[in-house]
C-alpha cells in the first residue's frame, strides 16, 4: 500500500512510523522547509504512553523531560503573588504522564519514522483527485498516486479543506487566544505567572531557554493566520493592560520581528461527525483538535496514528471497515479531550473578579493539600 502523509509534526511523524512498520510504501510532505521549531513544552498521557512505549521511544522522552520545578508564583494586577500553581495538580491523566518540549518529542520521532518513509520538505499538495485511487499534485509540480492520504496538517488542514469543504464548517472558537514566544536566554527573566481577569500571562524556563506563554479571553477575531506582523499587533494589543511585572518587556518581546518561536492562534476545536471519506483519513489536529487548554493534543496525535495505521492494516482491501474500527476507538478519547476545556479555560483564564477570586482560593487551598505530609 502507497500512503501519502501531509506533515510532518506529531501526528504525522507518527503515522509515517506505524504505517512504514505494517509495511506500507509511506511518503511525508511538510510545507516547511524541515521540522517545525519552538512552541510550549507538550505532554504524552493516558493511553498514549502506551504507544509511545510501542514506538521504543518512551524511555528517551523520559530522559528528555521538562525538569521539574516548584509551584509556580500567580500574580496580581499590581504585580504580587497572590498564589501559586502546578498544573499537575489538575492536569495529569496519570501518575506516569510526561511533559517535554515540543522540539524534543518531534526530534525523536523523526528519528524513529525517517528511516523507512521519504520525507519531502518544502512541498504540499496543492490538488487531489480520489477515485480508484488518489491522484496527487504536490505544489512542485510532480504527481503521483497513492492508495491512502492521511491529513495531519493540524488545525488549518488543506487535506481536510480538499477532502471536506471549508474550515468554518468544523471550526469551533473557544473563545480564547493564544500567544508564544522564546525569550532572550541571556537576559533574567522573572518566573511567574500574570493573572487577571481575561488575561494570563506567565514566563517559564522550560529547560531549553525562557518561554512567554499568553492566554486570552476574546471573541472571535478577523486575521489572517499567515500575516505574522498582523497577529503581533494583536497581542501587544492584548499586554497593553498595565505595566506591572514583565509586561513591557513582554510587548517588547512580542513586537520584535526577530523574537524566534512566534506562534499566535485562536484556541479552537475541530468537530466532524467523521475523520475519513473515500481514500483521505484524518488525525490528529486536522481531524478533532480539542485546543491547548484540554493538554491532550500530543496525545491524541499519537493514539491516532496507531490506531489508523493497525485498522488500516487489518483490512487493507477494506478501509470502510478500518475506518469504523480507527474512529470507535479513537472518539472517546477525543469526546473527553473536548469536554475538559471549558473547566481548564476557567482554570486558567477567569473571566471577571470573582471568578478570579474563586479560582485563586482554590489555587491556595491545593497548595495547602500538597504541602501537608501525607496521612498513612
Amino acid at each position: 500500500m502507497k500512503v501519502l502523509v501531509s506533515g510532518a509534526s506529531m501526528a504525522g511523524l507518527s503515522a509515517a512510523y506505524w504505517f512504514s512498520r505494517h509495511g506500507a510504501d509511506v511518503t511525508v510532505v511538510e510545507l516547511c522547509d524541515g521540522l517545525r521549531r519552538g512552541g510550549a513544552p507538550i505532554d504524552v498521557r493516558g493511553e498514549a504512553l502506551g504507544t509511545a512505549a510501542r514506538m521504543g521511544i518512551l524511555d528517551a522522552a523520559r530522559q528528555q523531560i521538562v525538569p521539574p520545578t516548584e509551584p509556580g508564583t500567580v500574580l496580581d494586577s499590581d504585580g504580587r503573588p497572590v498564589a501559586t500553581i502546578d498544573l499537575t495538580w489538575f492536569a495529569n491523566e496519570t501518575a506516569d504522564d510526561i511533559e517535554i518540549t515540543r522540539d524534543r518529542l518531534n526530534d525523536l520521532l523523526f528519528a524513529a519514522a525517517q528511516p523507512n518513509a521519504d520525507f519531502r520538505f518544502g512541498v504540499s499538495i496543492a490538488q487531489m483527485a480520489d477515485e480508484a485511487a488518489v491522484e496527487v499534485r504536490f505544489t512542485d509540480g510532480y504527481k503521483e498516486t497513492f492508495d491512502l492520504v492521511v491529513g495531519a496538517d493540524g488545525l488549518h488542514s488543506s487535506t481536510r479543506r480538499m477532502t471536506f469543504g471549508a474550515e468554518s464548517a468544523f471550526l469551533v472558537h473557544q473563545g480564547f487566544y493564544v500567544a508564544l514566544a522564546n525569550l532572550n536566554p541571556d537576559e533574567s527573566w522573572q518566573q511567574a505567572m500574570y493573572s487577571v481577569p481575561g488575561l494570563m500571562a506567565a514566563v517559564r524556563d522550560v529547560g531549553d531557554g525562557p518561554l512567554a506563554y499568553i492566554l486570552v479571553r476574546s471573541d472571535e477575531i478577523d486575521y489572517d493566520y499567515r500575516n505574522l506582523d498582523q497577529q503581533r499587533r494583536i497581542v501587544t494589543d492584548f499586554l497593553d493592560r498595565g505595566g506591572a511585572w514583565e509586561l513591557p518587556r513582554l510587548r517588547e518581546a512580542f513586537a520584535d520581528d526577530q523574537t524566534e518561536g512566534f506562534y499566535f492562534d485562536s484556541l479552537a476545536q475541530i468537530r466532524m461527525p467523521r475523520w475519513t471519506r473515500g481514500r483521505v483519513a484524518l488525525i490528529g489536529d486536522a481531524a478533532h483538535c480539542a485546543s491547548l487548554l484540554s493538554g491532550m493534543g500530543t496525545s491524541l496525535a499519537l493514539t491516532a496514528a496507531e490506531y489508523l495505521a493497525e485498522e488500516v492494516a487489518r483490512t487493507p482491501g477494506s478501509l470502510p471497515a478500518a475506518y469504523e474500527r480507527y474512529e470507535k476507538r479513537q472518539r472517546p478519547l477525543v469526546d473527553k479531550a473536548q469536554e475538559s476545556v471549558a473547566e481548564h479555560g476557567e482554570m486558567m483564564v477567569p473571566g471577571s473578579d470573582e471568578e478570579l477570586e474563586r479560582r485563586n482560593d482554590l489555587l491556595r487551598q491545593l497548595a495547602a493539600q500538597h504541602a501537608s505530609p501525607t496521612r498513612p
